[in-house]
C-alpha cells in the first residue's frame, strides 16, 4: 500500500497562451542596382533588422536611400518581424513586378516563399531624372499595377498562398477631383498608400510604414487604429503629407477627406491628439464588398489557410455513407470538429473573429461528384470607423 499523500498534477492551457503566429511575415519589392559581393538583383533576402539591410548593401545614402528608409520604418513599426526583400532592375515597372505571368518579381518571391508571406508591398525606386507619366490622377505605372496585383493575389489565393498587396501611390494628383476613384477598381486584395512622412521624405509614399503597421496588426485590426498606430516617433512623421508633395497643413479643407473617400490610404492628424496616423485601411474595391478593408481580407485569408490545413489530411480519404446515401453523422462531425478547432485555436481565442461555424450538408452527393462541400461562416470583428456622440446640456440627469 502506498504512503498516504496529496497528489498534484499540473494543468495545461489555463493561461490561454498560443503558439506564435506567422501573420506578420511580409515582403517588399522595389527597384535598384546590384551591389558587388552583396546584393544580386532578383534574389530574395530574409531580413530581421535594419542592420541586416546594411549587410546586403542597402545603405541610408546613395541608390538605396529611399529603400533604406522604408526598411527602417518597417522594423520601427514591427520590431523583430521578418521581411523578405527583393530588388529588381530600375527598368522594370511596378506593373511588371506585379505581373503573375512574368518571373521578374512578385510571382517568383511568393512562389519561393511557399505561403509564408501574408502581405506584400511594391514601390518604385527609379534612377535620378525619372519622371512618371501621370494618367487619371496617378502615376500610370501604379494604375496598371493595381489590376496586375489583383490578378496575382487571386492566383495566389487559388494556390493556397493568400496575400494582400500594398502599392505605393506615386504621382498622386494635386487636385483631389482629378485623382482616380479606387473603389471602382474591383481589386479587393490591393490597397494604395498615398500618405507620406513629409518632414523626412516629402512626396514619397510611406509604404514601409504601412507595411510595418500591417505586420504588427493582428489580422482583424486596422492599421489606422489610433490607440495602437501613432506613426510619430524616433524623428519620423513629425509632419504628415501626401505623395503629391503637399504637407497636410497645405491642404484645403475637405481635400484630405476627398482623397480618403476615393480609397487612398493617407496620413492624417486628429485634433487635440499628438501624432500622425493613417486615415483608414480601404482596398481598391467597392465599399459594398465584404473585403472592402484590409482587415476583412486578412481575416478571410487567415481563415482559408487554417481550414485548408485542418482538412488536408482528409483529402482522398473515405467518407462513410448511410444506407440512404447520406454522409454518416460521425464522419461529418469529425470533419466539422477539425475545422472548427483549427479556427478556434488560431483565431477565435485571440479575438480575431467574433463567432464562427463550420457546416457540412449530409445530403450532398459525394458518390456522384467526388466533392465534399464545406461551409465556413465567420462573423468578423467590427471596427469603429465612425463614432457618433450625442452631447447636450440638461438641468438634471434624471
Amino acid at each position: 500500500m502506498a504512503l498516504p499523500d496529496i497528489t498534484i498534477s499540473r494543468a495545461q492551457g489555463g493561461l490561454g497562451r498560443q503558439q506564435p503566429t506567422d501573420d506578420g511575415i511580409s515582403a517588399l519589392i522595389t527597384q535598384g542596382v546590384a551591389v558587388a559581393g552583396k546584393l544580386v538583383l532578383g534574389t530574395v533576402y530574409e531580413l530581421r533588422s535594419p542592420e541586416a539591410a546594411e549587410a546586403i548593401g542597402v545603405q541610408a545614402t546613395g541608390v538605396y536611400a529611399k529603400t533604406r528608409r522604408h526598411l527602417n520604418e518597417y522594423f520601427r513599426l514591427s520590431p523583430g518581424a521578418v521581411l523578405l526583400f527583393m530588388a529588381v532592375a530600375r527598368t522594370v515597372p511596378m506593373a511588371d513586378i506585379c505581373d503573375r505571368a512574368l518571373a521578374v518579381g512578385a510571382k517568383t518571391l511568393l512562389a519561393n516563399a511557399n505561403g509564408r508571406v501574408k502581405q506584400l508591398a511594391v514601390c518604385l525606386n527609379p534612377a535620378s531624372g525619372y519622371t512618371g507619366v501621370t494618367t487619371g490622377g496617378l502615376d500610370a505605372d501604379v494604375l496598371a499595377a493595381i489590376a496586375k496585383a489583383q490578378a496575382l493575389a487571386v492566383e495566389e489565393f487559388a494556390q493556397h498562398r493568400p496575400v494582400v498587396v500594398l502599392l505605393a501611390g506615386h504621382g498622386l494628383a494635386a487636385d483631389p477631383a482629378a485623382a482616380p476613384d479606387l473603389h471602382g477598381r474591383n481589386s479587393d486584395f490591393v490597397a494604395v498608400v498615398a500618405g507620406t512622412d513629409h518632414g523626412n521624405a516629402p512626396g514619397e509614399p510611406a509604404i514601409g510604414t504601412a507595411l510595418g503597421a500591417l505586420s504588427a496588426a493582428a489580422v482583424h485590426e486596422s492599421l489606422a487604429w489610433v490607440q495602437k498606430f501613432n506613426l510619430t516617433g524616433d524623428g519620423a512623421f513629425v509632419q504628415g503629407g501626401l505623395s503629391n508633395g503637399k504637407a497636410l497643413a497645405e491642404l484645403l479643407p475637405g481635400d484630405l477627406a476627398a482623397y480618403a473617400d476615393k480609397g487612398f490610404i493617407v496620413a492624417r492628424q486628429h485634433a487635440g491628439l499628438d501624432g500622425v496616423y493613417f486615415s483608414d485601411s480601404p482596398t481598391a474595391t467597392a465599399l459594398s464588398s465584404d473585403y472592402a478593408f484590409l482587415e476583412n481580407a486578412r481575416t478571410a485569408n487567415k481563415a482559408a489557410r487554417l481550414v485548408r490545413r485542418a482538412l488536408l489530411p482528409a483529402l482522398n480519404g473515405p467518407l462513410p455513407l448511410t444506407g440512404a446515401g447520406r454522409l454518416q453523422p460521425d464522419a461529418i462531425g469529425e470533419l466539422e470538429a477539425q475545422a472548427t478547432a483549427a479556427l478556434d485555436a488560431g483565431m477565435a481565442r485571440a479575438g480575431e473573429v467574433s463567432a464562427l461555424a463550420v457546416v457540412i450538408d449530409p445530403a450532398q452527393d459525394v458518390l456522384g461528384t467526388g466533392t465534399l462541400a464545406v461551409r465556413v461562416a465567420i462573423v468578423p470583428v467590427g471596427v469603429a470607423k465612425q463614432i457618433n456622440v450625442l452631447l447636450g446640456l440638461t438641468k438634471t440627469l434624471s
